[in-house]
């Protein structure tokens, strides 16, 4: 017999009203979308183990859940590894199933392919409040674009698609895993290093500099390049950043990234009209690691993850397509779950483009047919409605509920005379 019926740990049932709005949100932002050229395709929730733990996931593959061979396949008695037992997962972004789909499909592709993705997403994360292990991921990518035109794309449809939600007065943070490369260079890292020194300088808004600092220290990396490390942080930090500071504190930096990063910033400063802002970040890293050009991601002041974040991913197609060519690819992913929750938090409700009505019916009404009618008659002439069963105990709850649902008008049926007919409320 079964007692417990909680959703599984980490997973979340979502009643209609939160479902309305997460529809509500996922219409605003592809729609938006489209109308920067991007179109939509979909891909399967489960793709084979060696796409999702190419090492270009990060820690995401650490989260990863696996599926366990079926039927025949599966011998438990001989399997010494856990490839022997495991041959799927789910997805842990939309990011690797679309590689996998252009380089299954790109012949049959536009040479420049603007793509929108929406849909779930799973990581065996530690649940906890407004973290899930099952969420809603909504992305754009543009394969096949090298130039800059691409991340400035990327970045004036993610934040058109925010304003129309009624986000405003928003921060994008710029940065190059370039730069970043640059820098740990001129500080003296090694080559391999780099990743294990990004993955600490990540932590900076949560540990502070001097937990940065720590940190490097206590990884064995040396004392000089430490300090010279920290040194930039900090001076970095105190300061609005400008791609000639940067130029300055690291000479062995290609002026091209610089210039691409110039462009970029100035071409979104003069197109945002004063509603957001876009500053250069030294200290933004994003933890994906096949990021191989500029990064970017969307803050809120109050709010205090990002919003929305992305970046270049020149060489993964490439690697799935064993190495052949690099297809230069750029993404931006919103974060879904984070601006519903954003939403909610500011009560947000969602107006209803359609009056909404509700017919109820007695229990003795003789007969469905004129009452079937009637509510198709008022179907076609554009309007939501619901036939209910009458509440005689409690109709004040009743509406009280339809209210709640969006309702804007109701009527009480018996036999075929509407006794009652009226707004619930004004009309929209």
């Amino acid at each position: 017999m079964i007692t417990n019926t909680n959703p599984a740990e980490g997973m979340r049932d979502l009643s209609p009203k939160e479902v309305e709005l997460r529809n509500y949100v996922t219409g605003i932002i592809t729609e938006s979308y489209k109308k920067f050229g991007f179109a939509q395709i979909d891909t399967p929730c489960v793709e084979r183990i060696n796409f999702l733990t190419s090492g270009d996931g990060g820690d995401n593959e650490k989260m990863l859940f696996k599926i366990l061979k079926r039927g025949d396949k599966l011998n438990l008695s001989e399997a010494s590894k856990e490839q022997d037992l495991v041959d799927l997962g789910l997805r842990y972004d939309l990011t690797v199933p679309l590689c996998r789909f252009y380089a299954n499909n790109r012949t049959k592709l536009p040479q420049h392919f603007k793509v929108i993705q929406v849909g779930s997403v799973w990581r065996a994360e530690r649940p906890q409040k407004g973290r899930y292990r099952q969420f809603t991921q909504c992305d754009i990518d543009i394969i096949g674009t090298s130039g800059v035109i691409a991340e400035i794309q990327l970045i004036l449809a993610t934040a058109a698609a925010l304003q129309q939600l009624s986000f405003t007065n928003f921060t994008v943070r710029i940065n190059d895993r370039r730069v970043l490369e640059s820098f740990a260079a001129y500080c003296g890292f090694e080559e391999s290093s780099f990743g294990k020194v990004f993955v600490i300088l990540d932590k900076l808004d949560k540990i502070g500099i001097e937990g940065v600092q720590n940190e490097l220290q206590k990884s064995g990396f040396p004392d000089s390049s430490v300090i010279k490390f920290i040194e930039i942080v900090k001076e970095t930090s105190n300061t609005e950043l400008t791609v000639e500071i940067i130029e300055k504190l690291l000479p062995n930096i290609s002026e091209n990234v610089l210039a691409d990063l110039k462009q970029v910033i100035e071409t979104i400063s003069g197109q945002s009209n004063n509603h957001y802002s876009i500053k250069l970040d030294l200290s933004l890293v994003r933890g994906m690691g096949y990021y191989t050009g500029q990064i970017f991601e969307i803050g809120i002041d109050g709010f205090g993850s990002s919003i929305a974040g992305g970046g270049r991913y020149d060489k993964m197609i490439g690697k799935i397509l064993n190495g052949k060519e690099d297809i230069p690819a750029c993404g931006f992913s919103i974060g879904f779950e984070r601006v519903v929750a954003i939403l909610e938090e500011r009560q947000f409700k969602v107006s209803n483009l359609s009056n909404k009505v509700a017919l109820l019916y007695d229990s003795d009404l003789l007969s469905f047919d004129f009452l079937l009618s009637e509510a198709q008659r008022i179907r076609n002439e554009g309007a939501v409605v619901s036939i209910e069963l009458h509440n005689k105990k409690n109709t004040k709850k009743q509406l009280d509920n339809l209210t709640e649902q969006g309702f804007t008008a109701f009527g009480i049926y018996q036999n075929r005379i509407p006794v009652v007919l009226k707004d619930l409320q004004p009309k929209i």
